[in-house]
Protein backbone atom coordinates (compact mmCIF):
# COMPACT_ATOMS: atom_id res chain seq x y z
CA UNK A 1 0.00 0.00 0.00
CA UNK A 2 1.40 3.65 -0.86
CA UNK A 3 1.73 5.64 1.39
CA UNK A 4 -1.58 8.61 1.84
CA UNK A 5 -2.02 11.26 3.90
CA UNK A 6 -5.04 11.15 6.33
CA UNK A 7 -5.14 7.22 5.98
CA UNK A 8 -4.23 5.23 9.51
CA UNK A 9 -3.91 1.44 10.00
CA UNK A 10 -4.83 -1.32 12.88
CA UNK A 11 -2.79 -3.36 14.14
CA UNK A 12 -3.28 -6.71 12.77
CA UNK A 13 -4.37 -10.07 13.94
CA UNK A 14 -3.04 -13.21 12.55
CA UNK A 15 -6.78 -15.62 12.22
CA UNK A 16 -7.36 -18.69 10.40
CA UNK A 17 -4.38 -18.32 8.27
CA UNK A 18 -4.33 -14.60 7.71
CA UNK A 19 -2.97 -11.31 9.22
CA UNK A 20 -5.75 -8.80 9.33
CA UNK A 21 -5.76 -5.42 9.98
CA UNK A 22 -7.99 -1.87 9.25
CA UNK A 23 -7.62 1.05 7.31
CA UNK A 24 -8.98 4.31 7.93
CA UNK A 25 -9.35 6.59 5.07
CA UNK A 26 -10.76 9.77 6.37
CA UNK A 27 -10.92 11.79 2.85
CA UNK A 28 -12.64 8.72 1.36
CA UNK A 29 -14.73 8.53 5.07
CA UNK A 30 -14.01 4.57 4.85
CA UNK A 31 -12.97 1.66 6.81
CA UNK A 32 -11.66 -1.45 5.08
CA UNK A 33 -10.84 -4.94 6.70
CA UNK A 34 -8.15 -6.62 4.57
CA UNK A 35 -6.89 -10.23 4.56
CA UNK A 36 -3.16 -10.60 3.94
CA UNK A 37 -0.39 -13.03 2.98
CA UNK A 38 2.86 -11.17 2.96
CA UNK A 39 4.20 -12.11 -0.79
CA UNK A 40 0.90 -13.91 -1.70
CA UNK A 41 -2.31 -12.14 -1.32
CA UNK A 42 -3.68 -8.58 -0.25
CA UNK A 43 -7.49 -8.74 -0.27
CA UNK A 44 -11.17 -6.11 0.57
CA UNK A 45 -12.81 -8.07 2.92
CA UNK A 46 -15.48 -5.66 3.71
CA UNK A 47 -15.76 -2.05 3.66
CA UNK A 48 -18.08 0.17 5.73
CA UNK A 49 -18.72 3.76 6.16
CA UNK A 50 -17.15 6.30 9.11
CA UNK A 51 -20.98 7.04 9.36
CA UNK A 52 -21.80 3.63 10.43
CA UNK A 53 -19.36 3.30 12.96
CA UNK A 54 -18.08 4.49 16.20
CA UNK A 55 -14.11 5.11 15.50
CA UNK A 56 -13.65 5.12 19.52
CA UNK A 57 -11.88 1.88 20.43
CA UNK A 58 -12.64 0.76 17.02
CA UNK A 59 -10.63 -2.69 16.13
CA UNK A 60 -10.83 -6.23 15.19
CA UNK A 61 -10.61 -9.16 17.60
CA UNK A 62 -11.69 -13.11 17.29
CA UNK A 63 -11.28 -16.11 14.72
CA UNK A 64 -12.95 -15.37 12.90
CA UNK A 65 -12.32 -11.50 12.87
CA UNK A 66 -14.58 -9.07 14.16
CA UNK A 67 -14.91 -5.36 13.86
CA UNK A 68 -15.66 -3.82 16.86
CA UNK A 69 -15.76 -1.06 19.01
CA UNK A 70 -16.92 -0.66 23.03
CA UNK A 71 -17.55 2.11 25.38
CA UNK A 72 -20.51 2.04 27.22
CA UNK A 73 -22.14 -0.63 24.37
CA UNK A 74 -20.22 -3.53 22.68
CA UNK A 75 -20.81 -3.17 19.13
CA UNK A 76 -19.99 -5.61 16.24
CA UNK A 77 -20.15 -4.33 12.82
CA UNK A 78 -18.71 -7.56 10.64
CA UNK A 79 -19.35 -10.06 10.44
CA UNK A 80 -22.85 -9.37 12.01
CA UNK A 81 -24.40 -6.85 13.79
CA UNK A 82 -24.22 -6.89 17.76
CA UNK A 83 -24.86 -4.94 20.25
CA UNK A 84 -25.44 -4.82 24.00
CA UNK A 85 -24.38 -2.58 27.19
CA UNK A 86 -21.48 -3.09 29.68
CA UNK A 87 -19.68 -1.13 32.36
CA UNK A 88 -16.86 1.31 31.83
CA UNK A 89 -14.46 -1.37 33.45
CA UNK A 90 -15.12 -4.26 30.90
CA UNK A 91 -12.92 -4.49 27.73
CA UNK A 92 -13.41 -7.15 24.95
CA UNK A 93 -10.14 -9.33 23.94
CA UNK A 94 -11.55 -12.59 21.97
CA UNK A 95 -14.46 -13.81 20.32
CA UNK A 96 -14.55 -17.25 19.81
CA UNK A 97 -17.26 -19.79 18.86
CA UNK A 98 -20.52 -17.15 19.60
CA UNK A 99 -18.82 -16.24 22.84
CA UNK A 100 -17.16 -13.12 23.46
CA UNK A 101 -14.13 -12.82 26.25
CA UNK A 102 -14.34 -9.77 28.27
CA UNK A 103 -11.84 -8.55 31.08
CA UNK A 104 -12.96 -6.49 33.54
CA UNK A 105 -11.29 -5.16 36.59
CA UNK A 106 -12.35 -4.81 40.09
CA UNK A 107 -11.50 -2.07 42.83
CA UNK A 108 -13.04 -2.61 46.22
CA UNK A 109 -12.46 -1.03 49.40
CA UNK A 110 -12.03 2.47 47.82
CA UNK A 111 -13.47 5.79 49.24
CA UNK A 112 -15.24 7.68 47.28
CA UNK A 113 -15.06 10.28 49.83
CA UNK A 114 -11.56 11.09 50.47
CA UNK A 115 -10.65 9.62 46.81
CA UNK A 116 -8.35 7.11 48.79
CA UNK A 117 -7.52 3.42 49.26
CA UNK A 118 -8.93 2.45 52.86
CA UNK A 119 -7.25 -0.43 54.85
CA UNK A 120 -9.24 -3.31 52.98
CA UNK A 121 -8.41 -2.06 49.09
CA UNK A 122 -8.12 -4.74 46.49
CA UNK A 123 -8.04 -4.65 43.34
CA UNK A 124 -7.57 -7.45 41.00
CA UNK A 125 -9.14 -8.47 37.06
CA UNK A 126 -12.36 -11.21 36.12
CA UNK A 127 -12.73 -12.84 32.61
CA UNK A 128 -16.26 -13.03 31.82
CA UNK A 129 -17.87 -14.49 28.76
CA UNK A 130 -20.44 -13.43 27.34
CA UNK A 131 -23.28 -14.73 24.56
CA UNK A 132 -23.78 -12.29 21.97
CA UNK A 133 -27.13 -11.17 23.27
CA UNK A 134 -24.78 -9.54 26.12
CA UNK A 135 -25.88 -12.74 28.74
CA UNK A 136 -23.27 -13.32 30.96
CA UNK A 137 -22.29 -17.50 30.89
CA UNK A 138 -19.35 -16.81 32.99
CA UNK A 139 -17.20 -14.92 35.09
CA UNK A 140 -13.59 -16.45 36.85
CA UNK A 141 -11.38 -14.23 38.79
CA UNK A 142 -7.60 -13.66 36.62
CA UNK A 143 -6.45 -12.13 33.89
CA UNK A 144 -7.10 -13.62 29.92
CA UNK A 145 -3.51 -14.32 27.90
CA UNK A 146 -2.38 -15.10 24.48
CA UNK A 147 0.27 -17.30 23.74
CA UNK A 148 2.79 -16.97 20.73
CA UNK A 149 1.07 -20.60 19.02
CA UNK A 150 -2.57 -18.14 19.23
CA UNK A 151 -3.93 -20.03 22.12
CA UNK A 152 -5.55 -18.27 25.41
CA UNK A 153 -5.37 -18.68 29.04
CA UNK A 154 -6.63 -17.20 32.45
CA UNK A 155 -4.06 -17.19 35.09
Amino acid sequence: MQKKRNVIYSNPVYAEGFYYFLQGDYDEKKISLYRYIPGKLLEKETELSTEEVSLYNLCIIGNPVHIISQEDTFVCYYPEKISFPITGHESALFIEDEKIYFESWVEEGWNDKNDCATDNYDLYYKVIVKDFSGNTLSEEVGDLYQAADGTWWIA
